[in-house]
């Protein structure tokens, strides 16, 4: 069975949906995160993001786990990684919230998790480019 990972299922008409992650694991270690929007006439800029989502480049997603450690390593005592991506082996996302006012706005979104420090963590991708990863991803959204 091929899954749609650009599908989102609508749970209700307060713009809260959920959708197949490709790469990203939640808390239950499944690939199911949430959605939420501002606004249900904001559906089409969900569908952008949640296809840039699932498109991020290997380089991208490197791009995130390197700036999570580096925002979180004194946070919790980890043994020596030797490869980034082995961070994601100590936090999940949950949530993707689209950070766009309308369907003509530059694709922009914040991801929300956390760690097993105990602390949210997040990534900020608009324009397709990683703005932030680490803790204080909320302060480099505008929308949400």
């Amino acid at each position: 069975m091929r899954r749609n990972y650009f599908m989102i299922y609508w749970s209700n008409e307060n713009g809260e949906g959920s959708f197949q992650s490709k790469f990203f694991q939640d808390d239950e270690h499944k690939h199911r995160l949430s959605i939420y929007i501002n606004d249900d006439k904001l559906k089409e800029c969900a569908e952008k993001c949640v296809e840039s989502f699932n498109n991020l480049t290997d380089n991208m997603i490197d791009e995130i786990c390197k700036q999570l450690w580096e925002n979180v390593k004194d946070e919790f005592i980890l043994s020596k990684i030797s490869d980034v991506r082995e961070i994601l082996n100590y936090c999940w996302f949950e949530a993707l919230y689209v950070d766009m006012i309308n369907d003509d706005d530059e694709i922009a979104y914040a991801v929300e998790g956390e760690g097993d420090w105990g602390t949210e963590v997040g990534f900020v991708i608009r324009d397709n480019k990683v703005i932030y990863a680490g803790v204080d991803y909320l302060d480099y959204i505008k929308n949400v």
